[in-house]
């Protein structure tokens, strides 16, 4: 899982991580992460006129949230170096305390940002595999960024006396993704394992679910069934429903973008 990653990196890791984030998301880097004392800065960046004293924290180890006794002074830090906002950019989150302190701080016009490692799971499948290559050396072994599991929608295979999971990493090889046409011409879209669906896909489009992962195979797989409802191809009724299950559910799963196609 996503998060995991992010504990392995070190504190240095995670502040030059930021720096691609942040830029990412269409910030100016004025100041870079450096080493050493630093005078309670970790960057400035600009976005908008506006330019933000970045504060990174990394609680890697204990995995406990950041603290007031962590954040002190932040509205003089901020005006010690020229800035007119402030960007909390954590890879766990904030205390109680804390989130009163950076709403106190809103309610005097400072403009706050806050990323917390909730939203970094979300960013993460936007950014360029080529930069997250930096940082994570396996991104096509990352799968379920969502935070929280009761969050998770597994894919179950469409054989009902199987229902396996088709997500699940062990089971990602063995699984897939085609068309049926039944007797009536109708046109059906299924997934399962192989095992279960491989005789019903007659149809001589269909994708591995390793291969639907990555971005770049997801477009064209999208073409391909917009192909088909171009045909003048009888849609069966739960064609949609099952094809909108899918899209959601390989998004879960999905290798950023960048990072090349499936072999």
């Amino acid at each position: 899982m996503y998060q995991d990653d992010i504990y392995s990196l070190s504190p240095n890791e995670w502040e030059w991580f930021a720096q691609d984030v942040l830029f990412h998301l269409g910030f100016m880097v004025h100041v870079g992460p450096s080493e050493g004392v630093d005078d309670g800065l970790d960057m400035v960046v600009e976005k908008e006129g506006v330019k933000y004293l970045v504060s990174c924290k990394h609680n890697h180890k204990t995995k406990k949230n950041v603290g007031v006794r962590e954040e002190p002074d932040i509205r003089d830090r901020v005006e010690q170096h020229d800035c007119k906002g402030f960007i909390a950019f954590y890879s766990v989150g904030a205390t109680t305390g804390l989130k009163k302190k950076l709403l106190a701080l809103k309610s005097v016009n400072l403009d706050v940002i806050e990323i917390y490692l909730d939203n970094i799971l979300d960013i993460i499948p936007t950014i360029r595999g080529f930069t997250l290559q930096k940082y994570f050396s396996r991104p096509q072994e990352m799968h379920h960024h969502l935070l929280q599991e009761a969050e998770y929608k597994p894919l179950r295979c469409l054989n009902e006396e199987c229902g396996k999971d088709l997500l699940e990493n062990q089971r990602i090889p063995w699984s897939m993704a085609g068309f049926h046409v039944d007797e009536d011409k109708k046109v059906h879209f299924l997934y399962g394992c192989k095992s279960c669906i491989s005789d019903y896909c007659n149809h001589p489009y269909w994708a591995e679910i390793g291969q639907v992962r990555y971005i770049e195979q997801m477009l064209g797989w999208r073409s391909i069934v917009d192909e088909i409802q171009d045909e003048n191809s009888l849609l069966s009724v739960d064609f949609y429903k099952h094809w909108a299950l899918f899209q959601e559910a390989i998004l879960q799963i999905q290798v950023p973008q960048g990072w090349g196609r499936w072999i």
